[in-house]
C-alpha cells in the first residue's frame, strides 16, 4: 500500500527572520499569574512563541479514553495497513525536513545542522527500519520448552498493549516525540505523548502530522493524543490505571520518579536515562579525522545530547598537542539564533534549560579549585545581537581527576 500525500503549512513563527514575538527580559516558561498556561519562548533570542495550555487531569483522562475506543479497531489492522500510515509520515518528513528542522530550531535553540542529524535523519531511519523489518520483529517464535517439558509446545506471540505513554525530553522535540509514536503504531498501540513543557509550542506540529498521517491513510486519529504540562500532568500519566506500558526519556532522578508511580498499578517501564559518554584518544590516532569527530561529538546540539561525549581520555604521548588544538578550534567555535544569524555564521546555538548555568558554573569551580585548568570558557555568554538568549561559553576544562564532583 503506497505512501498518501498531504500538506501541513507550518507555523509562521518557524521562518528565519521571523520577528514578531516580543523579546522577554527574563524568559520563563511560567507564565505570570497563570499556572494554567506555558509561555514558549525561543530560547536563542528569548523572544516570545506565545503560550500553550496547559493540559488538565481531566483532559488528560478523556484523551486516555479516547485514545483506548480508537484502539480498539487499530489492533485488527493489518500489518500492511500500518506500514502504509508510516510510509505517508516519512514521505511528509522527507519532502518537508527543512520545515521540520526550523520548528525544531525554533522552539530549542538548536542550529539547522543539529535538527538535520538528531531530529530528521533519526526519524527517517526509525521509520524506514521499522517499514523494513517490524513485521519480522514483532511475528510468532517457537521457543524450546527443554527436555522436562517436551510433551509440550511453546511460542512467543507479540500482542498490543492498548494504550502506551511515553514521557520525551526537550533535547530533540520532533524525533524524541514522533520516536515513540512509530513502535506504538506498528505494534497496534494507541499513544498519549507527554512532552517537555520546555519545547511545548511545537507539539502542535508534529501532533497535526502525525493525525494527518493517520487521517488520510483512513485510520481514527484519536488513536494519537498530545499532552503539555508540568510535572503534576506527568505525575497523573503515569500514576493513570488507563495506561498499559510508559516510555520515558530523561534524566535518573526524574526516571526513578516515573517507576515509583508506575509501581502503583504495576505498570511495565522503559527508561532511556543520561550516561556519561567518554572518548578514548591513543597516541596513533590519525588527529586529521579524529578530533573533527570528537568537535562535533562534542557540541552537537550545544552538548545537550544523550548520547553526547562528556569526556575525553587522551594518552600521555598526545596529550599537550591534543589539548593545545582542542582549545584552538574550540575557541573558534561561534554561537548563534540560526533562524536570525543565518546558518552559516552559527556553529553552536543555545541551551534550552538556563536554570542549569549556576550548577555548570559551580562544577567547573569545584575542578578548578582542586587543580583542573579552565582553558576556554567556563561562564554563561552574553550574546551581542541575542542578550536575552540562553547561551553558555563553549568550556575546555583540561588536568581533570575522579576526585572531582563533575566526573
Amino acid at each position: 500500500m503506497p505512501a498518501i500525500p498531504f500538506e501541513l503549512k507550518p507555523p509562521a513563527e518557524s521562518q528565519p527572520g521571523w520577528k514578531s514575538g516580543e523579546i522577554l527580559d527574563q524568559p520563563s516558561i511560567f507564565a505570570e499569574g497563570r499556572p494554567d498556561l506555558i509561555q514558549c519562548f525561543d530560547p536563542a533570542t528569548g523572544r516570545s512563541l506565545g503560550q500553550v495550555p496547559a493540559t488538565t487531569v481531566e483532559q488528560l483522562n478523556d484523551k486516555l479514553k479516547r485514545a483506548r475506543q480508537a484502539q480498539k479497531s487499530w489492533a485488527l489492522t493489518t500489518f500492511e495497513q500500518r506500514r502504509q500510515v508510516l510510509r505517508t509520515l516519512n514521505e511528509f518528513v522527507l519532502k518537508h525536513q527543512r520545515e521540520i528542522c526550523q520548528v525544531a530550531c525554533r522552539d530549542s535553540g538548536k542550529t539547522l545542522i543539529d535538527a538535520t542529524l538528531g531530529e530528521v535523519l533519526t526519524t527517517n531511519a526509525k521509520l524506514q527500519w521499522t517499514i523494513k523489518n517490524g513485521e519480522n520483529a514483532l511475528k510468532d517464535d517457537s521457543r524450546d520448552p527443554g527436555f522436562m517439558m517436551m510433551y509440550k509446545r511453546a511460542k512467543v506471540i507479540y500482542q498490543p498493549r492498548g494504550v502506551v505513554a511515553a514521557l520525551v525530553s526537550w533535547n530533540y522535540p520532533f524525533h524524541n516525540t514522533v520516536g515513540p509514536v512509530i513502535s506504538a503504531l506498528f505494534s497496534g498501540n494507541a499513544i498519549v505523548v507527554k512532552a517537555s513543557e520546555h519545547v511545548a509550542w511545537s507539539m502542535a506540529y508534529w501532533e497535526q502530522m502525525v493525525k494527518r498521517a493517520l487521517n488520510v491513510c483512513g485510520h481514527d486519529p484519536e488513536l494519537v493524543q498530545f499532552v503539555t504540562g508540568f510535572a503534576d500532568i506527568g505525575s497523573a500519566l503515569t500514576m493513570s490505571p488507563l495506561v498499559d506500558h510508559i516510555t520515558f526519556i530523561g534524566s535518573p532522578e526524574v526516571g526513578k520518579l516515573v517507576m515509583k508511580s508506575a509501581s502503583a498499578n504495576l505498570t511495565p517501564v522503559t527508561l532511556e536515562l543520561g550516561g556519561k559518554d567518554c572518548a578514548i584518544v591513543f597516541a596513533d590516532a590519525d588527529m586529521s579525522q579524529c578530533i573533527p569527530v570528537l568537535m562535533r561529538g562534542v557540541i552537537q546540539n550545544a552538548s545537550q545530547n544523550c548520547i553526547g561525549i562528556e569526556r575525553i581520555l587522551v594518552q600521555e604521548g598526545a596529550y599537550d598537542k591534543f589539548v593545545a588544538e582542542m582549545e584552538r578550534r574550540i575557541k573558534a567555535v561561534r554561537l548563534g539564533a540560526v533562524l536570525d544569524d543565518g546558518d552559516a555564521g552559527v556553529d553552536c546555538g543555545a541551551m534550552v534549560l538556563s536554570n542549569c548555568f549556576g550548577r555548570l558554573e559551580s562544577l567547573i569551580a569545584d575542578a578548578v579549585s582542586k587543580g583542573a585548568r579552565c582553558l576556554v570558557g567556563g561562564h554563561p555568554y552574553v550574546h551581542p545581537r541575542h542578550p536575552c538568549g540562553q547561551y553558555f561559553e563553549p568550556t575546555l576544562l583540561v588536568d581533570v581527576t575522579p576526585d572531582m564532583d563533575i566526573t
